[in-house]
């Protein structure tokens, strides 16, 4: 088992995702986390030969340095790994890597990004149909992960936004235990 990554390496990771990233590519954690959840939630085995350009928006970048890109690959693959590990080993606790952002009074929870991975991660996977109760779960996630929704995400309240917030951890909660067929 791969120790989970320390704050210095997700700072790393994120930092090489900005280095390397373009306006296709995967540019914070949020967006990796959601990604790698549906990956680890896919009926389809996807390696990282698959994902890894996913991620870096279409083509693995071309690294200033060897050090960079074995640190980018190794950082990517600890990291698929946790999410896989913290999903399998106890979903019950499984908490998306939400962004936050300083609202008038507080914190409050960004899923965008987080969802967006989700979807791309559900894309690359090629995931098929699934049924009605599983769909609708989906629908929590794709709701705030497809650029086709701006509309109605622009026309909710901030409680209504964050009320989504357990709906989209039960439905990934849901999803995994589903595409895995764990007990309730």
């Amino acid at each position: 088992m791969l120790p989970a990554l320390s704050e210095k390496e997700l700072d790393r990771l994120e930092d090489l995702l900005i280095t390397y990233g373009n306006d296709y590519s995967v540019l914070n954690l949020a967006e990796l986390d959601g990604f790698f959840t549906a990956l680890a939630s896919s009926p389809n085995t996807v390696t990282p030969e698959q994902w890894l350009p996913t991620v870096a928006g279409g083509k693995v970048p071309k690294f200033k340095k060897p050090a960079h890109e074995e640190a980018y690959v190794a950082l990517m693959l600890r990291y698929a790994n946790q999410v896989a590990e913290s999903l399998g080993e106890d979903l019950e606790h499984f908490e998306p890597l939400f962004e936050e952002s300083e609202g008038e009074n507080g914190p409050v929870i960004v899923l965008e990004e987080w969802c967006f991975g989700y979807m791309r991660g559900t894309q690359v996977a090629e995931w098929s149909e699934l049924p009605p109760e599983q769909d609708r779960l989906l629908k929590a996630i794709s709701l705030h992960g497809l650029e086709d929704n701006f509309e109605l995400l622009d026309n909710m309240s901030l409680e209504e936004h964050q009320a989504c917030v357990p709906l989209v951890v039960e439905a990934a909660r849901g999803l995994y235990r589903y595409q895995n067929q764990q007990p309730h």
